[in-house]
């Protein structure tokens, strides 16, 4: 936050433009250029080699595919990158276990990868209510078994009573089972991708402006440094 500032500040010094990081466009083009090129040195949460590999494979186009990547590159959703890069490029058929779960997991690509789809799917086919979907998502995030065996018996039978066949409903458990544990909290991950895109808009648009910001940070850490200078040439 302190590198943005810094970064409007000095666009505000040498340009004579007042950015208002807020309302700053979820759509432009240059910032997606950018992040397709995997030229994220200096961007909040992109910087890591997999990162910029993760960002130069999915190619993202939309605020969305931010928030899914700070998500899935985590152990355990990590292993459903390839399979959301091959979606969201048409190398892969988008299925759905049932239509019910389409609006839910349409976003995504047919894959789950936050803790609200777990909630939303919950209440649609098991009758949970959201407070009930939320003791569901703790439990799993905690994996506490005895919890979950009791809560799996109330999907199970809720989901039946509202005719939905009893293996869909194992398989939608075991699926939980496998990643709920380290599901990411949605609007969290949006918060992260937020920061992250304002940074690379920066970058994208008022380079000169945003790497002296970095550079500013980074002065008392030789190895930073260097490493963004190089960037800078």
């Amino acid at each position: 936050l302190t590198t943005i500032k810094r970064a409007v500040d000095w666009v505000k010094i040498d340009r004579g433009i007042e950015l208002d990081m807020s309302t700053v466009p979820l759509d432009d083009k240059e910032t997606y250029a950018l992040l397709q090129r995997g030229d994220t040195a200096g961007v909040f949460q992109f910087e890591s080699a997999g990162m910029k590999d993760v960002h130069k494979q999915i190619k993202p186009d939309r605020f969305e595919d931010l928030i899914a990547i700070v998500s899935l590159y985590r152990p355990g959703p990590m292993d459903n990158i390839p399979s959301y890069i091959k979606r969201k490029h048409g190398e892969e058929e988008i299925t759905y276990l049932h239509p019910k779960l389409e609006p839910i997991l349409k976003s995504t690509y047919g894959i789950m990868i936050y803790q609200e789809q777990v909630m939303k799917i919950a209440q649609e086919l098991a009758g949970y209510t959201l407070g009930g979907a939320d003791k569901l998502r703790k439990a799993m995030g905690k994996k506490l078994i005895e919890k979950m065996n009791h809560l799996k018996s109330k999907f199970m039978a809720g989901g039946q009573a509202n005719g939905y066949k009893e293996e869909t409903l194992n398989k939608i458990w075991s699926d939980w089972e496998k990643f709920a544990s380290y599901a990411f909290n949605k609007s969290h991950a949006t918060c992260y991708s937020w920061v992250a895109y304002q940074t690379a808009y920066l970058k994208a648009n008022f380079p000169s402006e945003y790497m002296a910001a970095v550079l500013s940070r980074s002065l008392s850490n030789i190895t930073d440094i260097t490493k963004f200078m190089d960037e800078c040439k």
